[in-house]
């Protein structure tokens, strides 16, 4: 699941993990994505942090409560420190700067086993 409101950012990730193997949805909003996360398990989460819903750090625990298994990479573009340090108190398996290559995200997807090409 790809849980960011710029829907560029799917139009990019989507074809890098779809020839992965990697179904992915993308979600606009955290409402969305909490609706999604009441029927669905997916094995790993791209969450964005700045949503007109909320903040992505603060659904991280929403995400653990539907499934403590799922793989979570932070995605921002905010420099601020404290969101980084909450972002991983709160348990994220991996925290992005954008912009970011394509080549790290298969660098991430390599270390956690996700989809090898």
């Amino acid at each position: 699941m790809i849980i960011d409101d710029d829907e560029d950012l799917g139009r990019i990730l989507i074809p890098m993990l779809e020839a992965r193997k990697i179904l992915a949805l993308p979600v606009q909003s955290l409402h969305e994505a909490q609706e999604y996360l009441s029927y669905m398990k997916p094995t790993i989460i791209f969450l964005d942090n700045s949503f007109p819903d909320g903040l992505g750090i603060n659904f991280i625990r929403h995400i653990h409560l539907a499934d403590e298994e799922i793989k979570i990479i932070m995605m921002t573009a905010d420099s601020a420190k404290w969101i980084e340090e909450k972002a991983k108190a709160e348990g994220i398996d991996y925290f992005l700067k954008k912009p970011f290559t394509v080549g790290t995200i298969n660098a991430i997807l390599d270390k956690i086993g996700h989809g090898k090409n």
